[in-house]
């Protein structure tokens, strides 16, 4: 396991989901999150820098990811992360060369479930599936997760966060 984060590189760099509604609460107060929808168009757009929603100019914040996957059998859940929301993450990640941190908020913890002994970290579905678990982990993070942090604020776990997708 990995050490826990207790820093807050993670507002500045890196992809990381959080689901703390305190840190939320801080986060947007002044800002807003963008839209799945929002993050899909930056990525066809090129990243138009000038037009990003940027949190403390530093970090796009997404939200809505989670209820894409809600929408979604578990099959096609999972191998939609792993394909085009997993190359959009990558194409961010290059485009910011370490410049901004990209962080999904992902409004339930409890629907994540992390398997110490293995590194994995999954997403219980919703709807249709609800109950089956897919890899979220591997689709987010494309097998890197053995790199995972547990981000903890006030002795509370309140995310995930990687620094690069290798």
């Amino acid at each position: 396991m990995n050490p826990v984060l207790l820093d807050d590189v993670w507002l500045r760099k890196g992809i990381s989901v959080i689901w703390d509604n305190s840190m939320l609460t801080k986060l947007v107060r002044n800002n807003r999150a963008v839209s799945l929808r929002e993050f899909f168009s930056y990525y066809k757009s090129n990243w138009p820098e000038e037009n990003m929603h940027f949190i403390n100019e530093e970090m796009l914040l997404v939200a809505g990811l989670d209820a894409a996957l809600d929408t979604l059998d578990a099959q096609s859940a999972e191998e939609w992360v792993t394909s085009e929301v997993y190359e959009r993450i990558y194409d961010f990640q290059n485009w910011a060369e370490g410049q901004y941190a990209l962080v999904f908020w992902m409004s339930q913890k409890g629907r994540w479930k992390e398997q110490i002994e293995s590194s994995r970290y999954t997403w219980l579905c919703d709807g249709k599936d609800r109950g089956k678990e897919i890899e979220l982990g591997r689709g987010i993070w494309n097998g890197a997760q053995l790199s995972v942090s547990r981000i903890e604020s006030e002795s509370r776990w309140i995310g995930l966060f990687l620094a690069r997708i290798s």
